[in-house]
């Protein structure tokens, strides 16, 4: 249940080690390369498993995984990311919203929708979010643009249009899709009114600047690798 404290091979490692014996990439040098990268699944799935067993004890978690299949589902799903993502915050932060669930059967299914958001997430829409969430604070801050209550239309601001731009719309419109984003598609489906974080997609970058320790006050920080 804690994270492994050993650093994975590196993919020179990996690579070197295969080449050393090779004749053609059969055999031996073949078993090398799948040993190396097994090892580093494995090493990003034991940082989600880590974050759990900070919140949970061992006998908590596989009790709670035979009482609930609902968490037995999404246990899975977010092991599964978390290996399957080059992003540390993303890892912990999946770790930490399944031992909600564990603690309290009522988190089940706050964990499954994050999980969902998370499995989609990686280092390029994190970058997105914290440019977007940065201008946004300085234009909020400097009276440039009035602060909306809570759920508000606000209004548009072009520097805040001038940094969602420089993102491609794919995946402006993926954080659309997982209500992160304020905008608008347009008629040539171009994001051209972004106006900025909605309230969830705020609450989102805290929390995943959090797992890693990150502060909100430095939302250009990155939130791990």
């Amino acid at each position: 249940m804690t994270s492994n404290e050993i650093e994975p091979p590196g993919h020179v490692e990996i690579w070197g080690r295969a080449l050393v014996g090779m004749v053609p990439l059969v055999g031996g040098p073949a078993a090398e390369i799948w040993d190396g990268y097994r090892k580093r699944y494995e090493y990003r799935a034991s940082q989600a498993l880590g974050a759990i067993g900070e919140k949970v004890t061992p006998e908590q978690l596989q009790e709670r995984l035979v009482e609930s299949e609902d968490l037995d589902v999404v246990f899975g799903r977010a092991i599964q990311a978390a290996a399957n993502s080059g992003l540390e915050a993303k890892r912990r932060l999946l770790g930490l919203v399944i031992a909600e669930a564990v603690l309290d059967d009522a988190m089940i299914d706050s964990a499954s929708l994050m999980t969902d958001v998370l499995s989609q997430i990686e280092a390029p829409h994190v970058r997105c979010l914290e440019d977007i969430w940065r201008v946004q604070q300085e234009v909020e801050s400097s009276g440039e643009r009035s602060q909306a209550a809570r759920g508000a239309e606000r209004e548009i601001n072009q520097r805040i249009l001038d940094v969602g731009r420089k993102y491609p719309s794919p995946l402006l419109q993926t954080l659309v899709n997982l209500s992160l984003l304020d905008a608008r598609t347009s008629w040539d489906q171009g994001m051209d009114l972004i106006q900025g974080l909605t309230t969830f997609g705020e609450d989102f970058l805290r929390e995943l600047h959090g797992a890693t320790g990150a502060t909100d006050s430095s939302p250009s920080t990155p939130a791990g690798a």
